[in-house]
């Protein structure tokens, strides 16, 4: 399921591929047609209202319609907290699963390894040092973890609003830039300040899963893999 139609990848040759647009609705009842689970992943930060919120209510409508047994829907860590436009979107449509008439589960995940790998890198573009908010605290994880916690809720069934679910160490983001193999320079970590409630809700950690379940790959194990060439 993508926020808009799409091909289907090289790799969905040995599976059913049903390819729908959440934003205006075409191709969803043939996509949800025969399933007895659907896992909600799809999302656009760039059309959030359109795809995640009003996209939900629609593939929620059509699961209704074909009496899906379970509806996933895989969510952010802290969008009930951190003041993000992006986040409140992401709320909105947990609430929309929540008053649905498909039996739902909702799973907070945090961040994953690439994410904060990419924050890095972009960071490392200044010229003679890399500016970091270096205090912002990050709990990322693998994605081969999120996938295993996802499979366990889809066997599961229905349970509701699920533990969050995070990585296996919680990490500033000065603390993550320290490994070379991410930067790739020797470049100084400089602090770079920002302001606001959002910024004080990532030094807090209000992104991590202090309460929740956690995964077993470390940001450090990911990146010998990345360098090995191991996929991930």
């Amino acid at each position: 399921m993508q926020g808009r139609a799409a091909a289907a990848p090289a790799w969905a040759g040995g599976f059913e591929w049903a390819s729908a647009d959440l934003s205006d609705g075409r191709g969803i009842d043939e996509a949800v047609s025969g399933a007895d689970v659907i896992v909600h992943a799809a999302s656009d930060p760039r059309r959030a209202d359109a795809v995640d919120v009003e996209g939900t209510r629609r593939l929620l409508a059509a699961a209704a319609a074909r009496s899906v047994a379970h509806f996933l829907y895989i969510s952010i860590v802290g969008v009930d907290r951190i003041p993000h436009p992006y986040y409140a979107r992401k709320r909105a449509a947990e609430e929309v699963v929540a008053a649905g008439r498909v039996p739902w589960s909702i799973l907070r995940l945090t961040q994953f390894h690439s994410f904060v790998a990419h924050i890095i890198k972009r960071a490392v573009r200044a010229p003679f040092v890399i500016l970091l908010p270096r205090h912002f605290q990050f709990q990322n994880v693998d994605l081969s973890d999120a996938a295993a916690r996802t499979l366990r809720a889809i066997v599961a069934g229905p349970a509701g609003a699920l533990p969050d679910y995070g990585g296996p160490a919680v990490l500033t983001l000065g603390e993550a830039a320290t490994w070379r193999r991410v930067r790739g320079v020797s470049k100084p970590i400089v602090n770079l300040p920002m302001f606001g409630r959002r910024a004080a809700a990532f030094r807090a950690g209000w992104n991590t899963a202090a309460a929740g379940e956690r995964g077993v790959v470390t940001f450090g194990e990911w990146l010998e893999r990345r360098q090995a060439g191991v996929p991930s």
